[in-house]
């Protein structure tokens, strides 16, 4: 792979037209050394102005997607101590597990519930929530409580995170690459001694599948849920992405240079990647209840699994390793590969709802600013949940694994500047270095830059992924026969309007090219 830095720089640093609509995640490449200096410590000027003694109370509440925690609360009641002298703010921060994180958030929503906080990405109804106005605008706040922040967050994303030129959402500073792959099993791959290095493609794995469906009962030898099957492994070493919100439309295939659209679903290559889950659904490696499961992390880590699709990048399987307490290692099948998704998969966004904006800004550009303030979010209490064998190496404490512990959420990624973050003990003590070599080193999907508005054909979109519902899940899981149920899928999401969104995607996509051609 080619290093792409300063195309990406130039991409990433396009101003996107009106008719775009676009959302946010963030980058380290290219980002002064901002992102990876020692962040001030507890009680330096991290802590906003006014200063809190000036400060009424207040609670801010805030939602996040992930696997419920036992001590949540007492994260929180610690967080808060923290934060009395630095804002005077309680935190409420609330874990939805992922299967009902879309329903319930949509409720909070609808009802007009009063909270400050939630999680975004992308692929979420970033969009919707931007439309709807259920999140807010927030340059303004930034540039009054949150100018540290936008000094470490390279210059670059907070450009192109912008949706009509507006921003509604703080990125976390990390990678923004991603490539796909499997996360297997390290106690089976060593039990049964599995030659992971003869792993070239899917099907080389079939062995291995077979080895733990027969010697192995209760253990799944590869995991499928109601959103993630085989094809989040191997699409992209195919196709990409133009941005639409509506799954498998306006895509382009990987490897040509043309910037136009192709029909996903009549291209051979996806029905293999069908066929292939079919075969594996068929041969009882694939979990019977695949096509309903929503509690897709909370299975894998019930340690009934010995591999599961995944995204991935450096560290990826010692960061599950560290949330879930069993060993995986990660067999990658994609180059590693930089979308407008990819760059757009973390923010947190401020509720319509609110009370104080201005001081949940001030919160958030902690998150920024105050290694000791993100640290307790993403790994819980010092001592309790984790201790310090150096300045930035932790672990748990003796006799504690993830498993056990009551504060393993898992999900450093959300929150803030992540290279602020310790690293476990288990972890590669470059990692961050790795991040930034794995950014640079790869692919650049085409369009980058491009985000496509989806208002022109939201009803289209919307009756596509009803339809979509039907089949979707069946056949990502194999659990139905693609040669017989493609057809019948494509012929309910032909009548919804698939062909309307793909010219739609195209058009805008054909507009945004000139445009740029033109700066």
């Amino acid at each position: 792979m080619k290093s792409n830095t300063s195309k990406l720089s130039a991409a990433l640093g396009l101003v996107v037209t009106a008719s775009l609509v676009l959302g946010g995640c963030s980058s380290n490449s290219g980002s002064s050394d901002s992102s990876s200096s020692p962040a001030p410590s507890a009680g330096s000027s991290a802590s906003a102005s006014p200063t809190a003694a000036k400060l009424d109370p207040y609670t801010i509440k805030m939602f996040l997607p992930g696997v419920p925690q036992k001590d949540q609360e007492l994260v929180n009641a610690e967080i808060s101590k923290y934060l009395k002298d630095k804002i005077n703010v309680t935190l409420d921060m609330q874990v939805i597990d992922w299967g009902s994180w879309a329903d319930k958030m949509n409720l909070k929503y609808a009802s007009n519930e009063v909270f400050d906080i939630t999680w975004t990405t992308s692929w979420d109804n970033w969009v919707g929530k931007i439309n709807n106005k259920s999140i807010i605008q927030i340059d303004d706040l930034m540039k009054k409580h949150a100018s540290e922040a936008m000094k470490i967050i390279d210059p670059k994303v907070l450009n192109g995170i912008k949706y009509n030129g507006k921003t509604y959402g703080m990125p976390t500073n990390k990678e923004f690459a991603a490539n796909k792959g499997f996360l297997v099993r390290q106690d089976l791959v060593d039990k049964y001694k599995f030659d992971l290095s003869k792993v070239k493609k899917p099907e080389d794995m079939e062995p291995f599948f077979d080895v733990i469906k027969q010697n192995e009962p209760g253990m799944i030898p590869f995991l499928s849920g109601k959103t993630n099957g085989l094809p989040i492994a191997l699409q992209e070493g195919n196709f990409v992405s133009a941005g639409s919100s509506a799954t498998n439309l306006g895509a382009m295939d990987r490897n040509t240079k043309d910037l136009k659209l192709i029909d996903t679903y009549s291209d051979p290559r996806y029905m293999d990647i069908l066929k292939l889950a079919n075969k594996w659904y068929k041969a009882g490696y694939i979990n019977k209840d695949a096509a309903t499961l929503t509690d897709f992390a909370g299975t894998y880590r019930s340690g009934k699994v010995f591999a599961f699709p995944e995204t991935l990048k450096p560290g990826k399987d010692v960061e599950v390793s560290q949330a879930s307490g069993l060993k995986w290692t990660q067999i990658e099948f994609t180059k590693p590969l930089i979308t407008t998704n990819s760059t757009l998969g973390n923010m947190l966004s401020i509720s319509r709802t609110s009370k104080d904006p201005d001081r949940v800004m001030m919160f958030l550009n902690l998150l920024y600013t105050d290694k000791t303030l993100v640290n307790m979010i993403a790994f819980g209490i010092e001592g309790k949940h984790f201790v310090k064998k150096d300045a930035n190496t932790v672990d748990f404490p003796a006799g504690m694994t993830a498993q056990t512990s009551g504060y393993s959420l898992g999900a450093p990624y959300m929150f803030g500047n992540q290279f602020n973050d310790y690293l476990w003990a288990n972890e590669d003590p470059q990692k961050w270095d790795k991040f930034r070599k794995f950014n640079s080193d790869a692919d650049e999907a085409k369009g980058l830059g491009f985000i496509f508005n989806s208002e022109p054909v939201k009803n289209e979109i919307s009756a596509y992924n009803n339809a979509l519902a039907e089949f979707y899940p069946g056949l990502i899981t194999g659990s139905l026969d693609p040669v017989e149920y493609l057809p019948k899928m494509v012929e309910k999401l032909k009548a919804s309007g698939m062909d309307k969104i793909n010219a739609e995607v195209q058009k805008q996509l054909d507009e945004w090219v000139a445009a740029n051609a033109k700066k």
